[in-house]
Order: structure tokens, then sequence, then C-alpha cells
């Protein structure tokens, strides 16, 4: 019982630290697209993290996609096949995000709210998330658990 216990403990450890990182990773990246595109940096990060499995998922490594989003991948480039949208940087992925949530028709009365869970609930109710109430939840969830200061 002790052996499983503290393997527990460990995966739980190891999370919260891959989170902290992730989130201390790629702050100051998602704060300037925050003062562009008046996004909370918190609903970026959050979403960036849940949609890439923290920056683990193939995805992520092999397309620079931390956000799940579909479209062009040109095999010769990314030397992987997939109908997700391949990135040459993970930053042009952060951007990738921000541009298509300002594509969206509710950007505009969104736009410089700080309502974090405003955000994620209008993204996931927009087509993003396939059950947005579970999506919203999960990533506020994680939101508030790595990024109560935003």
């Amino acid at each position: 019982m002790k052996k499983n216990s503290l393997l527990v403990f460990l995966l739980i450890s190891f999370s919260s630290f891959s989170q902290h990182q992730y989130f201390l990773d790629y702050r100051k990246l998602a704060d300037s697209l925050s003062s562009v595109y008046q996004i909370p940096a918190c609903v970026i990060l959050s979403v960036a993290y849940i949609e890439s499995g923290g920056g683990t998922s193939k995805i992520a490594n092999k397309l620079h996609n931390h956000f799940g989003i579909k479209g062009k991948n040109d095999i010769a480039i990314s030397g992987y096949k997939s109908s997700y949208r391949y990135f040459p940087t993970i930053e042009d992925s952060y951007i990738g995000f921000c541009d298509l949530v300002a594509s969206k028709k509710y950007y505009e009365t969104m736009k410089g709210s700080v309502d974090n869970e405003k955000w994620l609930k209008t993204i996931a109710s927009h087509g993003y998330a396939a059950d947005a109430n579970s999506w919203s939840a999960t990533v506020n969830k994680l939101l508030m658990k790595n990024c109560t200061s935003n």
C-alpha cells in the first residue's frame, strides 16, 4: 500500500511541476499576445496546456501546434501526416490561436474582458470544443490552479 501511495504522490507532484513549468515557459509569450489581442494570457496558456497535453502531445511536438487547430499540413514540410495544422514554431501556434479567436464574431464583444471563465465558455460554445461545458470547466480548473493572479 505504501508503494502505491508514494507512486500516486509522485505522479501528482510531477503533474503539478510540469503544469507550473509550462506556464512559466510560455508566460511571456502569452502576456505579449494578450497585450496585442486583448485575450487574457491565462486563457491562452490554459487552452494551450490542455490542448497540447502540456506540450507533450504528438501534435505539439511534430507540428508545433499547442491548440489542436485543424488545417493545412504539408507533409513534405512537417514530416507528419495529420489533419492538424502545422506551425513553423510554437510561437506561431500561439499567434494562430489568437488570430483564430480574433476572427470570430464574439471577439469584438469579449475583447478586453478580464473574465477568464466567460472567455472559456464563449470560446467553447462557439465550436472550439466538442463538449463545451466539460471542456470549459476543465480548462478553468487548470487556470485557477496555475494562474490565479490574472
